[in-house]
């Protein structure tokens, strides 16, 4: 019965060294978070993180990889409810900016911002979540061209947008879902070239 018991506190302890590591690799930068500050964040001595991950760079590693796969999952809940071009666009909009103003903020920030930091066989190791993710967007992007409602080229704008959509959080400070859904019609318009209250308009008539 004991065995159970200590895999069940491992992983426990694991998830919350990589909660821990992505609040401080968010605020101070891989670079400057040192493994005691990482200890120091939990209560735990700098030696035991080493019973969890070989080093600071595997923990970099499993911070971005959570991050990733938390707003896949968010993405795609979201994705399933809806049906028209419009409705899912401002739901592929929505999820990104859930993921980032939510549980996984932390993490999924990290993920965008210290990508350059992992190792080549880390990213490489990550590579195919990442495009998961990439291939959600493009294909709903690709509908909404093949609908006449997006005028740019796909991956053009795939680019722009989830590279303003990550700094949002920078400029935009209302974290409620009511505000990050009107956020989204926003970004959406702005995407489509559409006035918001055209595009809100015609996503609620789908």
């Amino acid at each position: 019965m004991a065995r159970p018991k200590k895999t069940e506190n491992a992983a426990a302890r694991r998830d919350e060294l990589i909660n821990a590591s992505a609040k401080l690799f968010n605020k101070l930068g891989f670079q400057r978070t040192t493994v005691r500050n990482i200890a120091e964040e939990i209560g735990i001595t700098s030696g035991s993180i080493f019973y969890h991950f070989d080093s600071k760079e595997q923990l970099l590693e499993a911070v971005i990889e959570h991050g990733m796969t938390s707003g896949l999952s968010i993405v795609e809940k979201q994705l399933s409810k809806l049906t028209g071009p419009l409705s899912r666009f401002h739901g592929l909009v929505l999820s990104h900016l859930l993921a980032l103003n939510g549980p996984p903020g932390d993490a999924h920030n990290v993920s965008f911002r210290e990508w350059g930091s992992l190792s080549q066989k880390a990213r490489n190791r990550l590579r195919a979540v990442n495009e998961r993710y990439r291939n959600i967007w493009i294909g709903e992007l690709t509908n909404l061209k093949k609908h006449q409602r997006l005028k740019s080229d796909p991956e053009f704008c795939r680019r722009a947008l989830i590279a303003a959509l990550n700094w949002s959080p920078v400029w935009h400070k209302q974290t409620s879902k009511q505000h990050l859904e009107k956020a989204s019609d926003q970004f959406c318009a702005v995407a489509l070239n559409m006035n918001v209250a055209d595009f809100v308009d015609q996503r609620m008539k789908e």
